[in-house]
């Protein structure tokens, strides 16, 4: 039968209170705590992703922004519309380019006098 722990949890599947292999609690462990942390830092930066061309649009990853980007020159200023992910850019490319162009508004007629 399993002991409950402080968290009424069987204590072998608390994170707080398992035994870890060094004999201590996981929590108090610094071996242990210290391969959790660098195990979330590599989580909190997502890789580099390569860049990509679509369309003559260069569509680019930042990953301190966790965003992609999509402008027609590489010198340019970063764009103001970010995307979660390349195909959203894509599409993004697609409905830009793809879509009609606006006719001029005729101007409004004017009241009679």
């Amino acid at each position: 039968m399993a002991i409950n722990c402080v968290h009424n949890m069987a204590s072998e599947q608390c994170a707080r209170c398992r035994t870890c292999p060094h004999g201590l609690m996981t929590s108090q462990c610094g071996k242990c705590a210290n391969a959790v942390l660098a195990r979330a830092a590599a989580k909190a930066v997502p890789p580099a992703q390569p860049s990509e061309e679509h369309r003559g649009y260069e569509i680019f990853f930042i990953p301190a922004e966790r965003s992609w980007y999509y402008r027609d020159d590489p010198d340019a200023p970063l764009p103001a519309l970010s995307y979660r992910s390349a195909f959203q850019a894509r599409r993004a490319i697609d409905e830009a380019l793809d879509a009609p162009p606006e006719a001029e508004k005729p101007e409004p007629a004017r009241k009679r006098r």
